[in-house]
Order: C-alpha cells, then structure tokens, then sequence
C-alpha cells in the first residue's frame, strides 16, 4: 500500500513537470527591460495601415535583431501588387526606330525584369512609355511605377511599352545606391532613443518594418519631411546601419537618394515636337530614325503635334489628316 502511494505522488510530480515545461512560462518584466522600452508620446499605428493597406499575415526579415518596441513585419504590402516599381533609361543606339530610341526599364530590388514579350532579363527594351495621363518627368532621374505591356509596332512587332500609373522624382542628380523603399512617418514621438518615428515598405517585395528614423545628410538640402508626413511618403534609396542608445537597438535608413511623388504641373512637361529625319515623329524628345521617305510623311508635315487626352505627345487626328493618310 504504501509503495502505491508514493508511486502515485511520483506520477503527479512528472505530471505537473510536463505541463509546466509544455506551456513555458512567461517572463516578468523587469525594471531593467522596461527603461528599455521607448515612451511614446503618441502613436497613430491605424495611419500607417490605412495608408499602405497593411494585413496582419507576417513575415520575418531581419538585419539587425531589434528590442521590444519593434513592429511586426506585414505584408503583402500593396506595392507588390501587380504594378512594379522601375528605373529607365534612353535608348541612344542609332539604328532605326521603333527598333531603338526607345527605353531600357529594369525592376528595383530584383535581378531579373520581366519584358513584354515574356522573357526574364536584367533590362528590358521598350519602344515608349505610355504615361497614362500620369506626371511626365525626366526619365534619367525617374522612378516610375507601372507595368511592361506587350505593343506591336507594325512590320517590327511586339516591342512593349511601359505603362505608368505613379511617376517620382528624385531631388538630386546623386546615383542611388542600395535597396529602395517607401518610408512614411508614423507620427510617434519618443523621449529617448532608438525610436521607431518611420515606417518602410520595400519597393517590389512583401517585406515591411518600422526603423529608428532616415539619414538624409548626403542626398539634398531639399526639405522632404513635409512628403514624409504624407498619405504618399516619400521613396528613399539606400542601405541600413545598426543604431544603440537607452532604448535598445534599431535600423536607420541611410538615404543616397530620395523621390518624390510627381504631380501634374504644366512646368513640369516637355513641348511636343516634330522629330525624325523626316519629322513623322511627335514626341517630346528628340528621336533618331532612318531616312526613309513614305508618302504618308507628307500629311504629317501640315498636322499639329502636341500633347494628347493621355498625356503622350503625338498628331491630332483631324479629319484633313486622317484623309490625307487614308488616300
């Protein structure tokens, strides 16, 4: 009798063991973690969601082990929707155009682009950009987000367009180096530091994270926080370091460059012109062509070449041209 009695105080000792050791326990803060937590003096966490249309599935990604005061990453972020972010540059080949004188494009962030006909290579050709009634800004300096659309162009075939539904500016003439990503601020303001005041999304991913503020010493003396603030934020290029103070570590952005969203001035457009070696092209740049003569040349040289409903330069189709070209 008395050997099953202790056998049975063992078994609720092992018992009580496993359900202690399953459920874990879970830690006091103490004193010494608390002061390492920033005191925040407000924090419109609902701004950040409403404005990037975060959701609550998350996803890790880390350079730096933040402290407690770190947000959780969300994502999908709503800029790997299906429009991606691009950097583009002209075509200066001389060789006939459509063929050339178009735009190389290439996705932010990521190796490979995807082209309009389909293939995956580090730059795509298109033969224009089809602003879409969006801001048209110096492509050089340009930060365009849309999609890479398949476009025939007659005996050449499908050469793609880059469609646009965002244009940015940068605010310098610096060469951006590093990732990029949206930043907006989150309206928090702490009284020690690390303190995480931004939030950042990473252009063409699903990656989001609060960081400790953005060094913009090295980019331009223009005044962005005004754009930070904004339901739009501002796009930042650049790379983290890892920042210490009384409250714990954190990430702070170090900007090479900085865009800003555009928005539709007349300053801001380029005047159409007639261009081509036979001026059959209107565009708002100059662009290089072979010097081929067709008689449909003929009809553009009386017709007007400006800005149309979509925002591309190009002929108004009036009834003198389109007769002049249905002959």
């Amino acid at each position: 009798m008395l050997n099953l009695r202790y056998t049975r105080v063992a078994a609720v000792i092992v018992a009580f063991a496993v359900l202690v050791l399953v459920s874990g326990t879970t830690p006091l803060r103490t004193e010494a973690t608390q002061r390492q937590q920033p005191l925040s003096v407000s924090a419109p966490e609902s701004l950040v969601a409403e404005s990037f249309g975060a959701s609550s599935r998350s996803v890790v990604e880390r350079a730096v082990s933040l402290k407690s005061w770190e947000s959780i990453p969300v994502s999908p972020d709503p800029l790997s929707n299906a429009s991606m972010f691009y950097t583009a540059r002209p075509d200066v080949r001389r060789c006939m155009s459509p063929m050339c004188g178009g735009y190389f494009v290439k996705r932010v962030n990521l190796p490979l682009t995807r082209c309009a006909n389909g293939r995956y290579l580090a730059e795509c050709y298109v033969a224009e950009i089809d602003w879409n009634g969006q801001t048209q800004v110096d492509v050089g300096r340009a930060l365009l987000r849309g999609n890479a659309i398949a476009k025939s162009y007659g005996r050449f075939g499908n050469l793609g367009a880059l469609r646009v539904t965002e244009s940015w500016q940068a605010v310098s003439d610096n060469k951006p180096a590093g990732a990029f990503y949206r930043v907006v601020d989150r309206g928090l303001r702490c009284i020690t530091y690390p303190c995480p005041t931004q939030y950042e999304a990473k252009l063409n991913s699903t990656f989001s994270q609060n960081i400790a503020g953005v060094d913009l010493s090295g980019v331009s003396a223009v005044d962005v926080t005004p754009a930070m603030t904004g339901a739009d934020g501002v796009i930042v290029a650049g790379d983290h370091v890892a920042v210490t103070g009384p409250g714990g570590r954190g990430l702070k952005l170090t900007a090479t460059q900085v865009y800003l969203r555009a928005r539709k001035t007349i300053s801001t457009l380029n005047p159409c012109i007639k261009t081509g070696c036979s001026s059959q092209v209107c565009s708002d740049h100059n662009v290089i062509t072979t010097c081929e003569w067709r008689p449909e040349y003929a009809c553009y040289q009386r017709a007007t070449c400006e800005r149309q409903a979509d925002g591309n330069c190009g002929f108004t189709r009036t009834q003198t041209l389109s007769a002049c070209l249905g002959k």
